[in-house]
């Protein structure tokens, strides 16, 4: 999601909404509600006090299958192979605007709405590069291309279904050489990346899409399927990021700071002028860990696109 105006509706001015310090808290929070692309693919863990400690899937299925048992005997017990233990730190980040005093005095909404636009805008691709990260820092796996999809013979849905396949098919690293059990629901690309899948001549004549999905949490996630996925997407993702999952599955987020957005304040007094700055602020802040416990549930694209 990519906002380019921060209010609509009836007239306001600067001077209004330096007398209603809630009005522009409450604009970012409204609009920010539902932007995050983690939201989307991942579940929410709950809350954490600043680290938080995990495993990594090592198998979905106890170390002893079921046995039979006569009668009065004992019901055997087994236990679980588990990962290795990983922690996360969390990082804080924050951003702020200003309203000057010169703004509220000759109602320069422009540079007010520009500022407050852009916050949103930057807290949300903060997220996708967090998103990102995760999947890099955990080390997917990865179906590398061999016909990019702009060229004529190429297959998108193909490698698409490809890559289904590799997670549907994961298996353990312990020698059972046995399936995870995955099934792959998602694929996360960028719009322009969709574009060039759907005007492939292959794409066109299979693909078909769908009603509308009703209330999605996330604004990005498309009113379409393409080879049996959900599609998700954000206007922060680059063209050559791709990839097909088990959402929710797949990892996790968890906050230690909740989004949190301040009222407008002056910061040097709150004189009728804005103090000693002459202005007054909003900040944004979270501090939200990201984590992929289960890599065999994605799969990365590599090469899809040229250049």
């Amino acid at each position: 999601m990519t906002y380019t105006g921060a209010f609509g509706g009836g007239t306001i001015t600067v001077d209004d909404m330096v007398k209603d310090p809630t009005y522009i808290q409450q604009n970012i929070l409204e609009d920010l509600d539902g932007s995050f692309l983690e939201e989307a693919i991942f579940r929410n863990a709950g809350p954490n006090d600043g680290v938080i400690a995990y495993r990594e899937a090592a198998a979905p299925f106890l170390n002893d299958g079921a046995e039979e048992v006569a009668e009065y005997a004992e019901i055997p017990l087994s236990d679980l192979e588990i990962g290795n233990v990983k922690s996360l730190v969390g990082h804080k980040t924050a951003l702020g605007v200003s309203v000057s005093y010169e703004a509220r005095r000759f109602n320069r909404i422009d540079p007010v709405n520009l500022q407050v636009t852009a916050l949103k805008n930057t807290m949300v691709r903060s997220s996708v590069d967090a998103a990102l990260f995760a999947f890099k820092k955990a080390k997917v796996q990865t179906l590398s291309i061999e016909n990019p999809w702009d060229t004529k013979e190429s297959a998108p849905l193909s490698d698409i279904r490809a890559a289904k396949r590799m997670v549907s098919q994961a298996k353990t690293d312990d020698g059972r050489n046995a399936k995870f059990g995955y099934k792959p629901d998602t694929i996360v690309i960028s719009e322009a990346a969709l574009d060039v899948a759907l005007e492939n001549e292959a794409t066109q004549r299979m693909f078909n899409g769908n009603a509308a999905l009703e209330n999605p949490l996330y604004k990005g996630i498309l009113p379409m399927t393409i080879a049996g996925l959900r599609v998700v997407t954000s206007s922060w993702l680059d063209e050559k990021d791709a990839y097909i999952m088990e959402a929710q599955r797949a990892g996790f987020y968890s906050d230690s700071i909740p989004l949190t957005v301040s009222e407008l304040y002056s910061p040097s007094g709150n004189a009728s002028h804005g103090g000693s700055t002459m202005s007054w602020r909003v900040d944004a802040f979270r501090q939200r860990i990201f984590a992929v416990d289960n890599p065999k549930a994605v799969v990365k694209l590599e090469n899809f696109i040229n250049g």
